[in-house]
């Protein structure tokens, strides 16, 4: 297999992340009938549908294989930020941005745990605890938002650095880091009716930036290959 074809594989997981999430969540809360403040005795209504629901559980594998997907990428992702940094010196923002992704997968992935508990002991626990349940995964929601936001932010510098997104690209990355940044802060404060746009939007920008790096891939391979040539010239005319 190519070089290529692995960028354009590796690149495509990116994409595969968001849909997987979007279409799955979307699975898995299509038939759910809780209000924003719900009660505890609501919360266990819905828990017991979403127990016995084959659309729930189809929709919560497909999040599961989303996150795995997610996990490749950024596999690619730091391998093709090494590549295109070539010559220029490592990058605080590509790491940054690597281990940001992990965090967020961490914390989404354990943001499910108490979930799936209200889900397996449903007929087993009070309204109370059931509530206490729901509303920890909902700050867990919450608190990804932060991770999420510097991942993006950091993977808009460390792409534009190594020459694989243009300027429009990593300032809207910027932007939204900030955003998902100051969301998050405000939205801890009462998680229950936090704002999600700018996580929603990062999801946009990530679903952009993966499919660009797919139909042109190496770009920054390229770029930093050409820019440590003009380095060297430099060095020598010096």
């Amino acid at each position: 297999m190519s070089a290529t074809v692995r960028d354009r594989l590796g690149a495509v997981t990116g994409a595969a992340f968001v849909v997987l999430v979007m279409v799955g969540n979307e699975m898995a809360t299509a038939d759910s009938g809780q209000s924003a403040h719900p009660t505890g005795d609501q919360v266990l209504r819905d828990a017991a549908h979403r127990a016995s629901s084959a659309s729930v559980a189809a929709g919560t594998a497909l999040e599961v294989l989303g996150f795995a997907a997610f996990l490749v990428f950024l596999g690619y992702l730091a391998e093709v930020l090494r590549r295109g940094a070539a010559g220029r010196g490592g990058s605080i923002a590509a790491g940054t941005g690597i281990v940001a992704g992990a965090v967020m997968v961490a914390v989404k992935l354990g943001s499910a745990a108490p979930i799936m508990a209200l889900w397996v002991d449903h007929g087993a626990i009070s309204p109370q605890l059931a509530l206490v349940l729901n509303d920890l995964g909902a700050v867990a929601f919450v608190i990804s938002w932060l991770p999420s936001a510097i991942f993006v932010a950091a993977a808009a510098a460390a792409l534009h650095r190594a020459g694989l997104v243009g300027r429009p690209t990593a300032y809207c990355g910027f932007v939204l880091g900030a955003a998902g940044l100051v969301l998050t802060i405000i939205g801890i404060q009462d998680p229950l009716s936090a704002n999600p746009q700018a996580f929603l939007l990062g999801l946009l920008w990530l679903l952009v930036v993966s499919v660009r790096l797919a139909i042109r891939p190496g770009t920054g391979t390229s770029a930093g290959q050409a820019s440590g040539r003009a380095d060297a010239r430099v060095t020598v005319s010096a």
